[in-house]
């Protein structure tokens, strides 16, 4: 089967359309050429020509690929396939089938060539957790929560305290302010701690990932929220106040602390100089997420 993956360059856009192919050769030869989205306009974006009557499905994430797939289908042949990953704004009814968040159902009314999913897709893994390993995930300025920096060290410097004599693997992202990544740089130095930038890191995020017992991520990284409730481990939540509580971001993430469906840390507002921390563990009976698979099931009966 020939695809053609339309990439933005986003790299949570693709991250879920890498795992859901990935997923789909499970089952399936594929081949998958992808093009990248060009330009710096929207106006004057475009990609480089492709193969007609070549592809079986064209899929891409995030709003500028979505044009293209349509476009492209123009040129293939009758039996090739469209896929959205995520939720257009506008010609919803051109794709063959449409893979969204569930935080968008609003905005689709009774179509039958949508599936949803929980929060992001994410690759599913059962490795058994190394009670040793600690993860921590940090993100950076959005419009969803404020970034507080010193609150989320000092949760981060709390969890070391009760948790101590583990191998603590802090990453950051492209998002981190350079003022926490010095913060973070200077806690190494003192602590058992490896500090994982992203700009210059060999070690494997996904590898870590897989191996922790227990995962700390901002609660701004929603991306990097489901990759961890999609393996074994506990997830916790850093305590960050938010900017919109009417948020769709917000609304996904408080409605998995209501389900017990992740654990979090609450930090109260300081009082004479301190403040109080708790840590609320997730449902221990919780199942990982595997939504990627519900996905790549549905796109299989497609094509």
């Amino acid at each position: 089967m020939n695809i053609l993956w339309i990439k933005d360059n986003n790299i949570g856009h693709e991250k879920q359309v890498k795992v859901l192919l990935d997923e789909l050769s499970k089952t399936r030869d594929i081949n998958v050429i992808q093009i990248n989205v060009k330009g710096f306009h929207p106006f004057f974006k475009y990609v480089d020509p492709v193969e007609e009557n070549l592809f079986d499905l064209i899929i891409g994430a995030g709003h500028k690929t979505y044009s293209f797939i349509i476009d492209i289908k123009k040129s293939q042949k009758k039996s090739c396939k469209t896929v959205a990953i995520l939720t257009p704004s506008f010609n919803k009814d051109k794709f063959d089938l449409i893979c969204a968040p569930a935080h968008d159902q609003n905005k689709f009314n009774n179509s039958n060539n949508v599936i949803f999913f929980e929060g992001s897709l994410a690759k599913v893994s059962l490795d058994e957790a190394d009670e040793n390993i600690i993860l921590v995930a940090i993100g950076g300025k959005s419009k969803h929560y404020y970034f507080d920096e010193d609150s989320i060290l000092n949760q981060i410097e709390y969890f070391l305290s009760i948790y101590p004599d583990k191998e603590y693997y802090v990453f950051n992202s492209k998002r981190t302010p350079v003022s926490m990544n010095n913060k973070i740089a200077k806690l190494a130095e003192t602590k058992e701690i490896i500090f994982c930038d992203y700009k210059n890191n060999d070690i494997s995020f996904e590898s870590i990932l897989h191996k922790s017992s227990a995962k700390l991520i901002t609660r701004d990284s929603v991306n990097m929220i489901f990759e961890s409730l999609s393996c074994k481990g506990n997830t916790y939540l850093i305590d960050m106040k938010i900017k919109n509580k009417m948020n769709k971001v917000v609304k996904t993430v408080n409605n998995l602390i209501e389900q017990k469906k992740i654990g979090y840390i609450e930090q109260s507002d300081m009082v004479d100089g301190l403040s109080t921390i708790k840590i609320h563990k997730q449902n221990v009976y919780n199942d990982v997420f595997a939504e990627v698979e519900k996905v790549a099931y549905k796109l299989n009966q497609l094509i």
